[in-house]
């Protein structure tokens, strides 16, 4: 998570772009292999308020409390947003306050989903919307979930191979004997 980072995700759009347009899984693999890399722009409510430094820069206090604003359907659903680049967050600033920007990595989308508070209650939102005032697309907490299970699950079984351990409901090939010579 960085203060006042713009980013730009070109590979990610292009990937919306061709799931909208044919919703195949190739398209929806591209599209999640390009969301687990991709940085996004989420506006963010900071207390106390980031100052100027000397050279002009804003910075946050050490200590600050940052929250991100969540977007409600009609229903009452809530979603953290996340912008793929500047242009898609000023769509959404002209209809909303202006606010201090963080870029946000899959991962810390994942932690502010899946995580719970000290009193052990989750998180109210139930997914993230990647450009909500264009493309539109909710990323629900359900396949955030799946896909760090299926990073561990991959992680695991990587390690598994490098150390000849078998994970349950793993296969691991037993080393062949080098042939000796006739």
């Amino acid at each position: 998570m960085e203060f006042n980072k713009t980013v730009s995700n070109p590979m990610l759009v292009g990937c919306i772009e061709l799931m909208k347009a044919e919703d195949t899984p190739d398209h929806r693999n591209m599209f999640v292999t390009e969301l687990s890399k991709a940085s996004f722009q989420a506006p963010a409510i900071i207390d106390p308020e980031p100052a100027e430094d000397e050279e002009g820069n804003l910075t946050v206090a050490p200590g600050s409390r940052v929250q991100f604003p969540m977007l409600a359907t009609p229903d009452g659903k809530k979603f953290f947003m996340g912008f793929t680049d500047t242009v898609e967050y000023r769509k959404w600033v002209e209809k909303n306050k202006e606010m201090p920007i963080f870029s946000l990595k899959f991962d810390d989308y994942a932690n502010m989903l899946l995580r719970r508070d000290a009193q052990g209650n989750e998180s109210p939102a139930l997914g993230f919307v990647i450009n909500p005032m264009g493309a539109n697309v909710v990323v629900p907490k359900e396949m955030v979930a799946g896909m760090i299970a299926a990073r561990v699950a991959q992680a695991r079984q990587m390690a598994a191979k490098r150390t000849g351990v078998q994970m349950p409901g793993s296969v691991v090939p037993k080393p062949q004997k080098p042939e000796q010579p006739e």
